[in-house]
């Protein structure tokens, strides 16, 4: 998707806010409605003459969208009719309210798109709707019932024609398994079957041995050939491969899925945006192939398609089963004996009990398993004499499978899984009950043993970092929402010790602080060693921000004031301690250490201990941690998140005094802490993974005010600055998003500029931001530097970036009008010209410093002294002065 707005409020749009227009009600549309519904064109071609003709008679793109059942999300009904609609699949629509009122008539903000609910899943899609009257809109919910009753008439002959090919499939298939004149596996047929039945662009099936995995089948438009061999450590395919998990994709860009671990192993650039891909097991429970659809269209499969690959899948599985006791039986008596030798040389116990519960045939490890020699016979015994307790009886088809305590014969006992099936014998139509155990008691004590080592640290006896995540995420995934805290703990001074005392009096302290925290938390909190000197506390049952307070000082006095005696050496070591809090239903556990591994850095270098009050102020200040639940809240849309505004500040060209370009920022009306500037709360957005919702609904909102402003006639050749974080600045799908934004609302892309802070530039990121901006300049639109000379690396910045503006940072120019060093500001003017660059000084706070930029030869300046961020409404106010006379530049 190009645009978030999925994230963002929906305003519902009233007939009565629309200006009254006389007109008469169109006659000819009703007419041409209702001859549409009396001919025999099918309810496809019913719907899309509908569509036609309302395309006519409004002069709009017209189509009809449902919401998909499972993520809730819109797309396209006929295909033929979408073209127009493409970037508005997948948005997010409210919940639909039977009997409601209010919400039949959507505008998604962001974007140009407008909604007619027509039922609970079909809506009527329409783009720019705003030169529509009052009229057209009643005239368009007249028409409404015949749009809804064709569209839910093509629905329901879908399912038809699906349920038929459904019926088809099963038949073909179970044809296949019956089939005894073959042992090689249809696989090609598996592949034709699911690509036909979920209307996939392309299908695979995927077979997957110990030492190899490769492409068996490829139907459609794919890359794949059969033969490929498939990377077994990186990939999709991989992933379902390695976790045996079935995963539904709704779409990649827009992140959607039943798994998100799933959409983390996609690397690189894919031509698809949906899937569906399903392990196959045989009978045994062991994977033997995968089977994948997919299509570059988002949401293109339903949880229906979901479910309709899984079953082909268990078909698959039932087919291989049989293919293999086929190839097994196809050498007759020769390999009946082999299985004889087989069955006895088994470490597993088998035996057949008839009917009256009599032990009739049994190998040797059987006899083994139940206390006898390998050579004695329990032949005749009854098989409850070793049953710990009674068992379930057995339908005809049955199978059990399960873990119980067996009898010895002399009375002990021991723990085995076991296996029953119901058989009977057709050439002598003997029926009973086959019986396989194995011994697990060894297995499920190593099993026990393994896992606690697994989870637990050997030095501290706390958990290690897996132990951690998994007990602290237990938390966050039963649903229920509750206030939780995250400490994250760094012991300073453990490795002076190591240095000077060696190892072993390390690991001693290391276990001493180790006992002191857990000693100081409460019996349901969470704690876990993570890292050579640092530990995590998840904090439980919390009331108020308090508690996490209270635990963080008693943390850091516990472990600080007290020296740590060694025999008769006392050593002291300090802890740093960070805090983080949220609600479990509206951040996730990474999203808490994040926020609080930043925390306990301000803390590690601040060094005001033992008073620890300053912890619960963040990178910037301190109740930020306590913002950031709210700030998911107002990406979300949430009321009680407050609300994000967009300010403008204007850039005035040096000689004209005219308006040149606006710079786009983002302000935060928080509920309770009011009006916050960005410093507040734009570290939370890095932290809480949230700068690409932020950077999508700056550059959605701000884009289209500006379409607004040209299309009134008030922008002029003004230039709209947006300002990209460093995160979004190096993936490949900012550039998708830029391009199809302006597109769709009009705007040349020469006419916006895409900002980049120079101190957010990593280093290890810049080649590949590099990369982007130059796709970016060579789709046209410009790119400006901001900061300009604050970074460490400026001038290789230059070279390497597309930069079409750079932005002196105000530090270098405040102090012009006062004496301040001319050199530099008028060194980066005369080099920017040199490299064809054009020149922008910020921070002009007084008339003085903005003569001195004139002599200097700055074409353009922006600073408080000319105009401070102004509303919209101020702004406009200030383009149209422009257009009449020059303002005090």
């Amino acid at each position: 998707m190009s645009l978030d707005a999925n994230h963002f409020p929906v305003i519902g749009a009233s007939v009565a806010n629309l200006p009254p227009v006389s007109a008469p009600p169109d006659a000819a549309l009703m007419r041409s409605i209702s001859r549409i519904l009396a001919g025999d064109l099918g309810s496809r071609g019913v719907l899309l003459e509908l569509l036609d003709v309302l395309y006519e008679r409004f002069a709009t793109p017209i189509t009809v969208m449902e919401v998909e059942p499972g993520f809730g999300r819109l797309r396209l009904v006929v295909a033929e009719r979408g073209k127009e609609f493409a970037d508005f699949v997948g948005l997010e629509p409210p919940p639909f309210v039977a009997g409601g009122t209010d919400n039949w008539l959507l505008r998604i903000r962001g974007t140009s798109l407008t909604l007619l609910r027509l039922g609970e899943s079909l809506m009527l899609a329409m783009i720019d709707l705003e030169q529509l009257s009052i009229d057209d809109y009643r005239l368009l919910e007249q028409a409404a019932p015949a749009v809804r009753v064709a569209g839910e008439s093509y629905a329901q002959e879908r399912s038809r024609r699906w349920l038929n090919r459904r019926v088809r499939t099963n038949q073909r298939l179970l044809e296949g398994l019956l089939s005894v004149n073959d042992t090689a596996v249809p696989w090609m047929q598996f592949g034709r079957e699911a690509r036909l039945l979920t209307g996939a662009h392309s299908a695979l099936v995927v077979e997957v041995r110990p030492n190899a995995t490769w492409v068996s089948a490829a139907v459609g438009e794919t890359m794949r050939q059969p033969g490929d061999i498939i990377d077994r450590h990186s990939g999709l395919l991989a992933w379902v491969g390695t976790t045996g998990e079935a995963v539904l994709i709704g779409s990649l860009a827009d992140r959607t899925t039943t798994d998100e671990e799933a959409i983390a192993s996609i690397r690189g650039e894919t031509e698809n945006d949906s899937a569906v891909v399903v392990p196959i097991v045989d009978t045994t429970g062991t994977l033997v192939a995968l089977i994948a659809v997919f299509s570059p269209s988002p949401y293109r499969f339903s949880l229906r398609d979901f479910q309709t690959v899984r079953e082909l899948a268990r078909f698959a599985g039932a087919i291989v089963a049989q293919r293999q006791t086929l190839s097994f039986v196809v050498a007759g008596q020769e390999r009946s004996a082999l299985a004889s030798q087989v069955l006895d040389f088994m470490p597993d116990g088998v035996a057949l009990v008839d009917d009256e519960e009599v032990i009739a045939l049994h190998n040797r490890a059987f006899a083994r398993l139940h206390g006898g020699e390998e050579n004695v016979s329990l032949r005749g015994m009854l098989a409850s004499q070793f049953e710990s307790k009674p068992l379930r009886t057995l339908s005809d088809q049955g199978a059990q499978v399960e873990e119980e305590e067996r009898l010895r014969l002399d009375g002990s006992t021991f723990v085995t899984e076991s296996y029953r099936r119901r058989f009977v014998d057709a050439a002598s139509g003997v029926t009973g009950t086959l019986l396989a155990v194995r011994d697990i008691q060894e297995r499920n004590v190593e099993r026990r043993r393994v896992r606690q080592l697994a989870h637990m640290d050997p030095l501290t006896g706390l958990n290690n970092r897996a132990g951690f995540f998994e007990h602290a995420n237990a938390y966050f995934d039963d649903g229920e929402e509750r206030l939780v805290g995250v400490l994250f703990i760094d012991v300073d001074g453990l490795k002076v010790v190591n240095d000077q005392f060696g190892h072993a009096i390390g690991d001693r302290v290391l276990n001493e602080v180790a006992n002191r925290i857990r000693t100081s938390v409460r019996p349901l909190d969470v704690v876990g060693r993570i890292g050579g000197d640092e530990f995590a506390v998840l904090v439980i049952g919390m009331d108020s921000i308090r508690v996490i307070r209270q635990l963080a000082d008693r943390l850091a006095a516990a472990i600080s004031f007290n020296p740590v005696a060694v025999g008769t050496i006392e050593l002291r070591v300090t802890a740093a301690v960070g805090m983080a809090t949220g609600s479990t239903t509206t951040v996730d556990l990474d999203q808490l250490m994040s926020v609080a591994d930043s925390a306990m850095y301000q803390d590690k270098f601040s060094r005001r201990r033992p008073d620890l009050l300053h912890l619960h102020r963040g990178t910037q200040d301190a109740v930020e941690i306590e913002l950031g639940p709210d700030l998911v809240r107002v990406l979300r849309g949430d009321e009680r998140g407050g609300a994000l505004l967009l300010r403008f500040q204007p850039l005035f060209d040096t000689q004209s005094g005219s308006v040149t370009g606006a710079e786009t920022l983002v302000r935060w009306q928080h509920p309770t802490e009011g009006l916050l500037l960005p410093g507040r709360f734009l570290s939370l957005a890095l932290q809480y993974r949230l700068m690409d919702q932020l950077d999508a609904f700056v550059r959605a909102e701000a884009m289209m005010r500006f379409a607004r402003w040209r299309s009134a006639g008030l922008a002029g050749q003004m230039r709209l600055s947006i300002n990209l974080s460093g995160v979004n600045a190096a993936e490949g799908r900012t550039v998708k998003d830029f391009c199809q934004l302006a597109d769709r609302l009009g705007i040349p892309r020469d006419m916006v500029v895409i900002e980049l802070t120079e101190t957010e530039l990593s280093d290890l990121l810049i080649d590949r931001i590099a990369r982007m901006m130059r796709r970016l300049k060579s789709e046209g639109f410009l790119i400006a530097l901001d900061d300009f000379g604050v970074g460490t690396s400026s001038f290789r910045h230059l070279q390497i970036m597309p930069v079409d503006i750079v932005k002196i940072d105000r530090q270098f120019v405040k102090d012009l009008g006062s004496g301040g060093d001319r050199g530099l500001v008028a060194g980066l003017a005369a080099l920017a010209k040199e490299l064809g660059i054009s020149v922008v000084a910020e921070g002009v706070g007084d008339q003085a410093c903005l003569d001195v930029l004139k002599e200097l030869g700055v074409p353009e300046v922006q600073g408080f002294h000319l105009a401070r961020p102004l509303r919209e409404a101020a702004l406009l106010k200030l383009l149209g002065r422009d257009e009449s006379s020059n303002t005090r530049v």
